[in-house]
């Protein structure tokens, strides 16, 4: 992942997705007018990713970044 974002398609919405270290951003971005900050990613050094939504909430951790971004949508749209 680079430092550039990432356009994803995923379960009918757009996503934008940032590399930021070791942490991966992650933003809806299906309204382009009104885009939706959803959380972050941190690899671990036991290779799962800690989940943080943007409210500061704490998720399972994940092994790969498609369930973080299920986790993270869930925790905003449940």
């Amino acid at each position: 992942m680079t430092a550039r974002p990432v356009a994803i398609r995923c379960m009918g919405r757009s996503y934008r997705v940032r590399a930021q270290g070791d942490t991966v951003v992650f933003h809806d971005v299906t309204d382009i007018t009104r885009p939706v900050a959803l959380g972050a990613a941190h690899r671990t050094d036991d290779g799962t990713w800690d989940i943080v939504t943007a409210r500061g909430r704490h998720l399972p951790p994940a092994t790969e970044l498609l369930p973080v971004l299920v986790a993270l949508r869930h925790a905003y749209w449940p």
